[in-house]
């Protein structure tokens, strides 16, 4: 029979089983985040400005392990803000303006902006229910709004624009939607 000094030297260390969990769950967590981040790449290297796009992604994060259903309700959201303050905002340029041409333009854009609030409205309550359809119908039609207030203010005789930044960014959020939700469609039906 082996001394007891035997089994002292021969036997494994005893780890106690909840450090080991505890490693596994730190050693899993940076997959499941880089999975997130590998999503956000995907959809921003599509954008026209990759840094705008990933920044909205990281700023609205409610996990650091998001898939694509949070993503795109990320975009969602962005965009709803974004249409509804701009649209806000036109509202108080227009009620301080007095060149004719310009009022005009902003008029258009108010316009515009009204469709892409509604729309993103409509496309954040389907999305709620699951209908993905119906959001992207929904979606869809804010590209051309948002067009049509950029197009009335680079018409001439107009020479300034106030929503430079602003259309900027609607036009960015707006292609982050339409991009993140066709990739969740694409994951629903696989």
């Amino acid at each position: 029979m082996a001394s007891p000094d035997f089994y002292k030297s021969h036997s494994s260390p005893r780890v106690p089983m909840l450090l080991v969990l505890f490693f596994l769950v730190i050693n899993i967590t940076p997959s499941l985040a880089q999975d997130t981040q590998q999503l956000i790449d995907h959809i921003c290297r599509q954008m026209e400005e990759f840094g705008f796009c990933s920044q909205t992604f990281k700023e609205n994060l409610k996990s650091p392990n998001a898939d694509i259903v949070a993503l795109t309700q990320i975009t969602i959201e962005r965009a709803t803000d974004n249409a509804t303050t701009t649209h806000d905002f036109i509202r108080q340029v227009l009620d301080n303006t007095n060149d004719p041409a310009l009022k005009n333009a902003l008029t258009e854009c108010e316009n515009g902006y009204r469709v892409v609030m509604e729309s993103f409205d409509s496309a954040a309550l389907s999305f709620f229910q699951k209908d993905y359809d119906s959001v992207q119908r929904y979606e869809t039609v804010t590209p051309r709004a948002e067009a049509s207030c950029e197009d009335s203010l680079s018409t001439p005789p107009n020479t300034q624009n106030p929503l430079t930044n602003k259309n900027r960014q609607m036009r960015i959020l707006i292609a982050m939607a339409l991009v993140s939700l066709h990739d969740l469609m694409a994951t629903q039906h696989n």
